[in-house]
């Protein structure tokens, strides 16, 4: 920060300054301003105290990447009420810093007991400069929110107020380069802050930076601003010390010319800065970063996952891999990026060895999946969040080599993972022999690990069920980590074909609810049907693995019979009716996306819709109005459902007799009634008993990777007696 500028008798004042920054980065700053010849400081929390004069202002402000404001605080009292307030504010010599045809603006943080909101202390405040103006010429100063003349600060701690001159005018993080509204939630002097903390800067010898993820390219700016010795002030147009009495013009002028000719020439220093992102907008708006900021040519962006894009990485030279991944705002969130955050360490271990790594997580339990120890970390806030900034140096004997490709499992996560591959052993020869392709290999087998674990081909489902209010939130939440981190290598499946829903057990319409958006569907197949199956988008897949011998039931009855499937959801019962033979079939459900989905399905098939038809409809009040008979009825309700769309609300234990024997009048003569349900504490109406023939068939419809769980649903076959 340092010049030739001779400071003039009149710029020799010293002012005590509080210059701010992000929470974490205090000696971060107060390094960089030592390193430019700033040496009067001492650092409290998020801020940085500096002695120096008005060149040296002014270099903090031109050269500070890391500050957020600079203040000049003139005035420290105690305050008893509010017209105490008002009587210190006024007392201020305000001519020695600004004019009655000023315009001003007030910011105040902090409240007590006398001063209860900001607003109220803010108003008290200009009420004091007002008057002081007023009784000293006769004018008043306009307020002006944004960009006013001088802007002055009220911190409110206790009984003590400070005022301060907001000679920054507003947070340094706005460099200019990045348009407001950007989509980046990172601001650029944490950035910068991190970047000197993980070593970066103009001359640290380091000549490569990649962020594999860049988001809007903050980090890839900073980087190359550093370098090039571009000051990240001068693409400011806005200072609040501009309309301060005491600013010299000139002065500035001398020190913005003298940092414009410190720029450095980007061919003559052989350095790379590149990034990658697969998000569109994201690429748009770092390259529009990389446009303001002068910097096109010198940093590279590409649209690619990083997994899949070919840097240019010399491995003669080192340097430094840095970003900013996503944290997850959810706990499903969270535990589908640890594939992310496993890919992210063993890209960096195979492409970057013998450089510096730096990464921003919110989430420690994500930083674990990196398979280096990292050397240190920093606390700081992004976006309101409460991060950490972990430095992972990629050296020999840093890198554990054992877990290069998947991060090491802890001893709960070990003992999951035998428990797993003991569960899929067992199912292994049943499996092959039935050419079965969606199973269910876990069931809350141990009571501390509460998810259900379904195959899907080559996926993994994983269903968490919501834990007990005594089980303590952090504990489940690191058990499912265990679960997460278990299951590729248990189950050899890859780390982004496991796809995990927190859910509790559900009844009625709930298991039908929208889920997520990603549209992701995938067809598997059973016994010779084809199914449409999405792991993504919904809490159910559409395909109720338990029921798989009932719908082998039914494929083996089916032949030339005329089949009815209540509540069908997505017609799987249909399709196996069709595809054993039945003459026709009528599916009805009174939900518009699962009546689409069971006409894709039969479509699927190769089915006639004019034999195979599916109605949107309540089926209670389709029974009551239909007249057709059928020679097979399959009806599965939910537990319970007060969906808009019905007459009335669907108890399955109070309900059922009637439902039954309205089903049982569309049964033809001869015919049978498959009905299930799969409420856990179930009794049948002993009536039906006495009316029908009834025949309990839950065991028989229960498969190997069910036998642990006789409870998923029950199951009953009922004829006409005689």
């Amino acid at each position: 920060m340092s010049t030739q500028t001779q400071t003039t008798e009149s710029n020799s004042q010293v002012y005590d300054l509080e210059i701010t920054c992000p929470l974490g980065l205090e000696n971060v700053l107060e390094k960089e301003l030592h390193s430019e010849g700033l040496t009067q400081t001492r650092f409290g929390e998020g801020q940085v105290k500096l002695n120096t004069d008005l060149e040296g202002m002014y270099q903090v402000c031109l050269w500070s990447r890391v500050a957020t404001r600079v203040m000049l605080p003139i005035a420290n009292f105690k305050i008893d009420s509010a017209d105490e307030l008002y009587d210190a504010v006024k007392a201020i010599n305000w001519s020695e810093h600004m004019s009655a045809t000023d315009t001003i603006a007030i910011d105040c943080h902090g409240t007590n007991h006398h001063i209860r909101n900001t607003q109220f202390g803010a108003v008290r405040a200009k009420d004091a400069i007002a008057d002081y103006f007023v009784d000293l010429s006769g004018e008043r100063p306009s307020v002006q929110k944004e960009q006013p003349d001088v802007r002055i600060a009220l911190r409110i701690k206790r009984e003590v107020v400070t005022v301060s001159i907001d000679l920054s005018g507003e947070s340094m993080h706005r460099r200019g380069y990045r348009q407001q509204g950007s989509m980046a939630p990172l601001k650029e002097n944490l950035a910068a802050g991190l970047l000197l903390r993980a070593g970066w800067h103009k001359d640290c010898g380091l000549t490569q930076l990649i962020d594999p993820m860049c988001g809007s390219g903050t980090f890839l700016v900073e980087a190359a601003m550093m370098s090039l010795d571009m000051a990240p002030g001068l693409g400011r147009q806005y200072w609040g010390f501009k309309g301060w009495k005491q600013h010299d013009h000139r002065l500035f002028q001398q020190l913005s010319d003298f940092a414009k000719n410190r720029k450095r020439n980007a061919d003559e220093l052989g350095l790379r800065f590149q990034g990658t992102d697969q998000d569109q907008r994201a690429i748009a708006a770092s390259r529009e970063s990389i446009k303001r900021a002068g910097l096109v040519g010198v940093i590279d962006v590409n649209m690619t996952p990083f997994q899949q894009h070919e840097f240019a990485i010399d491995e003669t030279k080192p340097g430094l891999v840095i970003c900013n991944p996503p944290y997850g705002e959810r706990v499903g969130d969270e535990m589908a990026l640890i594939a992310l955050y496993r890919e992210l360490g063993e890209w960096v271990v195979n492409h970057a060895r013998g450089w510096q790594f730096m990464m921003l997580t919110s989430n420690d339990h994500l930083a674990r999946q990196i398979p280096v120890r990292p050397e240190k970390s920093t606390r700081v806030i992004n976006g309101g969040i409460e991060c950490r900034a972990y430095l992972f140096p990629l050296l020999e004997g840093k890198i554990k080599e054992d877990v290069v490709a998947q991060a090491a499992m802890t001893p709960g996560a070990q003992m999951f993972a035998n428990r797993l591959q003991k569960n899929a052993k067992k199912l292994k020869k049943w499996v092959e022999k039935n050419k079965i392709q969606c199973y269910r290999v876990y069931d809350a087998d141990m009571p501390e690990y509460a998810v259900a674990i379904d195959i899907y081909s080559d996926w993994a489902h994983v269903q968490e069920y919501q834990a007990p209010k005594s089980v303590d939130p952090e504990k489940a939440k690191q058990r499912l980590f265990e679960v997460m981190s278990a299951i590729p290598s248990a189950l050899n499946i890859a780390e982004s074909k496991v796809v995990l829903k927190q859910r509790q057990r559900q009844s009625g319409k709930e298991q039908y609810e929208k889920f997520d958006q990603t549209k992701y569907e995938m067809t598997v197949e059973e016994y010779g049907c084809d199914f449409i199956v999405n792991l993504k988008d919904y809490l159910d897949t559409g395909l109720f693995l338990d029921h798989r011998p009932v719908r082998k039931l039914i494929q083996d009855k089916a032949n030339g019979k005329r089949f009815l499937n209540l509540f069908c959801y997505t017609a799987t019962a249909s399709v196996h009716a069709g595809q054993g033979g039945a003459r026709n079939s009528l599916s009805v459900d009174m939900s518009n996306t699962y009546t689409e989905w069971a006409r894709r399905n039969i479509e699927l098939n190769e089915f006639s819709d004019l034999h195979h038809q599916v109605e949107r409809a309540d089926c209670i009040e389709w029974l009551k109005q239909s007249r057709d008979k059928f020679d097979l009825i399959f009806m599965d309700p939910p537990t319970f459902s007060n969906s808009k769309k019905m007459a009335d609300v669907l108890d399955i234990q109070r309900d059922h007799g009637e439902l039954v024997r309205l089903a049982m009048a569309r049964l033809a003569r001869g015919g049978e009634l498959i009905f299930s349900n799969n409420y856990r504490r179930f009794v049948l109406d002993a009536d039906l008993e006495q009316e029908f023939n009834v025949k309990n068939i839950t065991s028989e419809t229960l498969d190997p990777d069910f036998d642990r769980n006789g409870k998923i649903h029950q199951c009953y076959l009922i004829k006409f007696k005689g």
